[in-house]
């Protein structure tokens, strides 16, 4: 399945808790379900093309539907350097992916939180637009140099986080305290808490990589989701 679209588009759907309700996605051209997040790909009404992952907590009724209904079954070891979810990030890869949302339900391990975090700004991805719907979240991931337009979404609550050391050369605008060409480091907190004050804001990195959280961005409500043709 090697990318032959330019734009291309792909969804890619995390484990954990099966979503039945989900908000509003842009359309995409492949759905890539990591593990049991085919469970959650079904019973959002979507149709997946490729599920990854060592495939331990797929229900077995799932996994047989998705057998027989063509979908590629790409299976790992249980025993694995990787989570589920990185083989599906690095999947992206090669299905030739220039823009990819995941969708995860969240969930109350902290340990499974950060590595997803983590997998999001992996500098292999760098040349992918990556955001990530998580819980009620929205995660948008720059790599240096890049600049991203953040539409206000639900709350205006909004927090810039360095990922991978240093993030250098952040510019903002469309905030309450906006930065100008300034660094921001992982341990510290000065980007949490920040409020958008325009419909769009602005957020450019030079080097390093940032993530873009809005904490309370989605309602998680039904919406109907349809993947392009």
């Amino acid at each position: 399945m090697q990318g032959d679209t330019v734009d291309k588009r792909v969804l890619v759907i995390t484990g954990g808790t099966v979503m039945r309700v989900a908000p509003r996605l842009d359309a995409f051209d492949l759905v890539v379900a990591a593990d049991s997040g085919v469970d959650s790909a079904f019973a959002l009404g979507l149709h997946p093309d490729v599920v990854i992952g060592d495939l331990d907590s797929v229900s077995a009724s799932v996994l047989a539907r998705a057998r027989e209904s063509n979908v590629t079954v790409i299976q790992s070891p249980t025993d694995k350097d990787l989570t589920d979810t990185e083989l599906a990030l690095a999947h992206l890869l090669t299905v030739g992916a220039r823009h990819a949302t995941v969708l995860s339900p969240g969930g109350g391990r902290l340990d499974h939180s950060h590595g997803l975090l983590a997998a999001l700004a992996n500098p292999a991805l760098s040349a992918i637009a990556v955001e990530a719907i998580i819980d009620t979240a929205h995660v948008t991931v720059l790599h240096g140099a890049d600049t991203r337009s953040i539409p206000l979404r639900g709350s205006h609550l909004t927090a810039l986080h360095a990922m991978n050391g240093v993030a250098r050369g952040v510019t903002t605008s469309g905030f309450r305290w906006n930065l100008t060409d300034e660094d921001l480091a992982p341990w510290v907190s000065r980007g949490v808490s920040n409020e958008m004050v325009a419909p769009v804001a602005e957020v450019s990195v030079d080097h390093g990589a940032l993530i873009v959280v809005q904490p309370l961005a989605h309602n998680q409500s039904p919406t109907p989701n349809t993947k392009e043709t």
